[in-house]
This record gives structure tokens, sequence and C-alpha cells, in this order.
């Protein structure tokens, strides 16, 4: 299948990439030309880097109907640690997605996945299911993201595009970027410094990225229709991710649990109802929580020593 593929540079984007070209898509990968290109894409492997910006509608138009794709899978939003949750360029990125389905329609696309997030749901549920709980999303990032897939939803019924909506949890793994759960405890051990995260009794659903972009390609694949969560479906106490590390890196005595304050606010549970995205693909993840951590390590290991 010949498959264009938007954010390819990005943590998610990346691998998804890499997973599509190993079940033998032919993959045109979408970077902004100062993006990262940092696939380990074999030289015989069918792939094509498309160098634009989304916001330069007309460059997209002239590629997007050279590329002729059969599907298309939109990663591409803003998405920088800290600051993404109310950012404004969230609403950018809005306008952007809807220009791109409008693109493919004219282009006779006839398959659109896109991202969407956990942060959609109420997370006062704190189990989260496509069939029943409400989205209720409390940041303007997840506002955005629930008003894109209605949006999306209904352009697609009226233009014959069959469409998916994959809500990503909580990821991990290589070429994540600095800043989140499992990059900053793993930086801050390799240093020397002492890592610091709060009393980690919240319980989180984690995937590693390379499931995560597996489980994408079976939606695709198996012609999943709607939101499907895209997680693990087993709720791990922050703490013992951070623990993990600390333990595989031999660095125990440089973790201080409960060195942060957490936020009032935050949800005490939040896991993800994966029943729809197994019962309709043949995914299963392959990496356990010690391995994906493991690799994780690993990889930001050899970044460090090549800094």
């Amino acid at each position: 299948m010949k498959v264009l593929v938007t954010g390819a540079g990005g943590f998610i984007g990346s691998h998804v990439t890499e997973a599509l070209l190993s079940r033998g898509h032919e993959v045109h990968a979408v970077v902004r030309t100062d993006g990262p290109k940092r696939l380990c894409v074999d030289k015989s492997a069918s792939f094509d880097w498309l160098t634009i910006d989304l916001d330069d509608v007309r460059a997209t138009r002239e590629a997007i109907t050279k590329v002729q794709p059969q599907a298309a899978v939109h990663l591409a939003w803003y998405a920088k640690p800290g600051q993404y949750w109310t950012a404004p360029e969230n609403l950018e990125c809005v306008k952007t997605t809807l220009s791109l389905a409008q693109i493919l329609a004219e282009a006779g696309c006839p398959r659109l996945i896109a991202a969407g997030s956990c942060a959609e749901y109420d997370w006062d549920y704190g189990f989260c299911s496509e069939d029943c709980t409400p989205l209720r999303p409390a940041t303007l990032y997840g506002t955005c993201k629930d008003a894109t897939r209605r949006l999306l939803e209904a352009f697609c019924a009226e233009k014959s595009i069959s469409f998916a909506w994959t809500r990503f949890f909580h990821l991990y793994g290589p070429r994540e970027a600095p800043g989140r759960l499992v990059s900053s405890i793993t930086t801050s051990l390799l240093r020397g410094s002492i890592a610091k995260c709060t009393d980690g009794e919240q319980r989180r659903d984690f995937l590693h990225v390379a499931d995560a972009a597996a489980a994408v390609c079976a939606v695709l694949e198996a012609d999943v229709l709607g939101p499907v969560n895209i997680a693990s479906g087993v709720p791990v106490r922050v703490r013992e991710i951070a623990e993990t590390l600390a333990r595989i890196l031999g660095a125990e005595k440089s973790l201080e649990i409960g060195g942060l304050l957490g936020m009032a606010s935050e949800p005490p549970l939040l896991l993800a109802d994966v029943r729809r995205l197994r019962r309709e693909t043949a995914w299963q993840p392959k990496w356990s929580l010690e391995s994906g951590l493991e690799n994780s390590v690993t990889w930001w290991r050899h970044m460090e020593a090549n800094s």
C-alpha cells in the first residue's frame, strides 16, 4: 500500500514509518524543512522523503497530487514537552489538519488515520473506554484534539473516506523528547545527577513506542473505523517506572522519590480500555515494561556517549 506519513521525523512518526516499511508498504514520509530525519531506513525499502511545511497549502497539494497515496497517517502536531497543553500552536494544528484532509480528499485518498490523545477523555473516570467514557478535555490541547476528531469524522463521512482516530496514552522509548518521565530520569542518572520525581503513586498506562507504531499499522491494515485507544491496558505506578530505571542503571541511591511536588489536579488513575484494539486487529505488544525500559536506557546511553 502507498502510505503518506506526516510528522515522520517525530517520536511516534519515525517509528510508524519504520513499522510500515517493515511490513512492505511504500512510504512517503513528510517532514518539515527544518525537521530531523532520524529514521533507520534500509536503502532497499520503498521510501521517499518529502520535506514540506504542511502550512504551505500549495506545496502540500502538489506533493500529494504527485504521490497519490492510498492511505495517509497524520501524526504531525505541536508536542513540545511542558508547553503543548496550553500552547496556541494547537489552534494552528487544527487548521493544518483540516486543510490536509481536504487536499487528501481532492487527491482521492480513500483512507485516513489521524492521531488523537487520552487528553480528550474526562480523567475523573480513570478508566478510558471509547464506548462509554465521556469526552471532557481539561486542556486546550485535548480540546483541539477532540474538536479535530469530530470535524474529521463528519468530513470523511461526507467524502466517503475511511477514517480512524488513534488515541495515544503514555508512550516511551528511543527518540523520546528530553523532559518527559523516562527520558528525564534516565539522562539525569546517566549524568550522575539526582533524579527527582513525585511520590509516584499515580498509575498510568505506559506503552513502548515500537508497540504503539505496530498498533497504528494494525489499525490501518484492519480497516478499523473511528476512535481506538493505543495503549497497553495495564496500570503501572509512576514510581515503578522510576525505580526500574534506577535499578537498570545501578543508580538507586541517586533516585529521589517525593523530590517533586505532584499536581493536586492530577488523577490517581489513567488507564486505557484496549479491548477494541485487540478485538478488531491482530495486534499484541512485544515489549514488556522491563525490556522496554532497558531498550530506552540503551538508546539514551548511546546518545549521551555521542553527544
